[in-house]
């Protein structure tokens, strides 16, 4: 199993880190069902969104890098969302509790092929959400996207949907409660 360290980036640092070679490596994530590529997935609307996304409160990048090959093997970012701050687009209503907290956000989650299976994903988002202090963690997933499933094992839970854009799929809106149990 190849050996990964994580380097983690906030806001001005993450602007510079996020490179042509993560959009590469977004895009080749993306091209897979059940995402199959397609205008929402394109390289510059992957960093239109992404240079935005990086100007917001409590945006952090983490890079997972092959220690033996210097690859870039995977990547973790997002942002807070504040309370009352919610996913735009067509989307359900959300729980009250989690609407009214600080959210810690995962935008991307997005590891090659090679490195899945091996634990490097749950170890990736783990490590980007350690020492958050938002008392909830909140993605989307497509229901059919292999990753849907991992997320419920690992104690996600579904509270809604959300089609961020027209030419979006409908996503599950997920929530992980963060705080620590008494």
């Amino acid at each position: 199993m190849p050996s990964l360290r994580y380097e983690r980036t906030a806001n001005d640092d993450a602007a510079t880190a996020l490179s042509n070679e993560y959009a590469r490596l977004y895009q080749d994530v993306y091209a897979e069902p059940p995402y199959n590529g397609g205008p929402l997935y394109e390289r510059d609307r992957f960093l239109d969104r992404t240079r935005r996304q990086v100007e917001q409160p409590g945006f952090e990048l983490l890079s997972a890098i092959d220690t033996a090959t210097g690859e870039l093997a995977g990547f973790c970012f997002g942002l807070t969302f504040a309370p009352e701050k919610w996913w735009r687009g067509d989307i359900t209503e959300p729980p009250a509790e989690v609407l009214a907290a600080p959210k810690a956000t995962v935008i991307e989650l997005v590891l090659r092929k090679q490195y899945r299976g091996h634990g490097h994903g749950h170890r990736l988002l783990a490590q980007w959400l350690a020492g958050r202090t938002e008392p909830y963690g909140m993605l989307l997933a497509h229901p059919e996207a292999p990753a849907h499933a991992l997320y419920l094992r690992w104690g996600w839970q579904i509270v809604g949907t959300c089609q961020p854009a027209p030419d979006a799929d409908i996503s599950d809106v997920l929530v992980l409660d963060l705080a620590p149990t008494a």
